[in-house]
């Protein structure tokens, strides 16, 4: 089986399964799914099990993006890996939209929403083919076409949901499931979990740098800032905005995945107190996408918004008038504590995150689609992580997402935040405790995660007074 667009390595077997757009629906048509079955380098016994990973969006590409084959070569030993692009991206029949890109998501609010909607628009109706639950059901596919019974299941961020879905609809098939930055069911578009997590990972991050910054402080210069940008943005660069909204998207991500850079955000506020604005436009500047992708490469914007849009929770009736739903999404904005978004004001830090608060209220169309049917979750091994850090998965949702499940195991890991073996300090040590956990069922070896070091920080060059 030859697999277009990429040279299928020696030790696998890559193909196509040609799979219904829609299963209750016929002639809506069909589409193509990509695999790559790598296999154990041990191939003189049966394979011990067949790892099943997806790295998130989503709207991440696997095939040829992902080297799982090598950070996971220890439990390629024993077992097979199966990569699989989702519908929609990769290798898979990309979908495409000319309109938007992923950068236009990271702009204003208002650009962000009229983006997803002329993406949405342009995809026209085939757009309600691509949720959650219709990717499941094409990994189920693949597995059934290429005869492997069960899967261990390994997802990151939006992948945890995805394996979740898939373990609900297709329990019998599963044999063990690792969720690592878990999403969990119905998460809070108004993003109060990422903004206690936000508060959380400054005091951790100053609890832990050997005096170089106070947490407290730290906090009390954002809201400086965030007052000082409220009304007052500063441009910089052919198209850089530092406002409110930026600033809370900036600390927003260098918590959750750029640990590196975390260290450096004391100082560079302190510096702003100091009348120095320097040190914290370049984190903004490090940290704001510059290019993306409109349907092709690692990364599919179409995808992401498509999904988004078809599956998560809204705030206003689908049925109803866009300005319909604006009031509506004002109301429930209204509604807010402004104490759940401190140092920042609510629509700062809503708006400062991609995919929460009103990305789809333009998106097309004026009906909600059929919740997926989905039974009951097996009764298998279930490790969840968490990375300390993580704002955008913060261990408060890992929780949930691991309370379906009747054995789940949730690990926080320390100084690290979204997807905790994609940072370098923690990656190590969070492999290994996947690698055995997927073989044996259980947990051990944890005593690596107390040597897992902390953020480095930055010595403020205008120290406390």
């Amino acid at each position: 089986m030859g697999e277009e667009g990429q040279e299928c390595p020696a030790e696998a077997v890559c193909g196509r399964v040609r799979v219904p757009l829609d299963r209750e629906y016929p002639a809506a048509g069909t589409t193509s799914v990509a695999f790559r079955l790598v296999y154990r380098r041990d191939r003189s016994r049966p394979a011990e099990g067949t790892v099943l990973p997806n790295p998130g969006g989503p709207g991440i590409a696997v095939i040829g993006r992902r080297d799982y084959a090598g950070k996971y070569r220890d439990l390629l030993e024993t077992h097979d890996l199966l990569l699989v692009d989702p519908r929609g991206v990769g290798e898979s029949d990309r979908l495409t939209c000319r309109a938007a890109g992923w950068p236009d998501l990271h702009a204003s609010r208002a650009r962000a929403v009229a983006a997803a909607a002329a993406c949405g628009r342009e995809i026209g109706p085939r757009r309600r083919y691509y949720t959650t639950a219709a990717i499941a059901d094409d990994i189920d596919d693949v597995r059934a076409r290429l005869g492997i019974d069960r899967l261990d299941l390994l997802g990151q961020s939006y992948g945890t949901h995805l394996m979740t879905v898939y373990a609900a609809r297709h329990p019998r098939h599963v044999r063990s499931i690792v969720l690592s930055a878990a999403y969990p069911p119905g998460f809070d578009l108004l993003g109060r979990p990422s903004a206690r997590a936000m508060r959380r990972a400054v005091r951790l991050l100053c609890h832990r740098s050997g005096g170089a910054c106070d947490g407290g402080q730290v906090l009390d210069d954002l809201a400086v800032m965030a007052a000082r940008l409220d009304g007052r943005p500063l441009r910089y660069g052919r198209d850089g905005v530092l406002d409110e909204t930026a600033l809370a998207s900036t600390v927003y991500k260098l918590a959750s995945g750029h640990a590196e850079l975390f260290g450096r955000l004391p100082a560079a506020l302190r510096a702003v107190v100091h009348g120095d604005i320097g040190p914290l436009r370049e984190l903004a500047e490090r940290v704001r996408p510059i290019s993306g992708f409109s349907g092709g490469g690692a990364f599919s914007m179409p995808m992401f918004v498509t999904v988004s849009c078809n599956d998560n929770p809204v705030l206003w009736d689908r049925r109803a008038s866009l300005d319909l739903r604006a009031r509506q999404y004002a109301a429930a904005l209204a509604r807010l504590d402004p104490r759940d978004y401190r140092p920042f004001r609510p629509s700062a830090w809503i708006d400062g995150i991609a995919d929460l608060g009103d990305l789809c209220i333009a998106w097309p169309g004026r009906r909600a689609e059929p919740r997926p049917r989905l039974g009951r979750l097996p009764d298998v091994p279930v490790l969840v992580l968490s990375g300390e850090l993580d704002t955008g998965t913060p261990t408060e949702e890992g929780l949930l997402a691991a309370r379906p499940y009747r054995h789940a195991r949730l690990v926080e890991v320390p100084s690290a935040g979204h997807v905790a073996e994609q940072d370098g300090r923690a990656a190590t040590c969070v492999i290994s405790l996947e690698t055995r956990f997927i073989r044996r069922g259980r947990l051990s070896g944890t005593d690596c995660l107390r040597r897992i070091p902390p953020v480095p920080v930055e010595a403020a060059a205008h120290p406390l007074t």
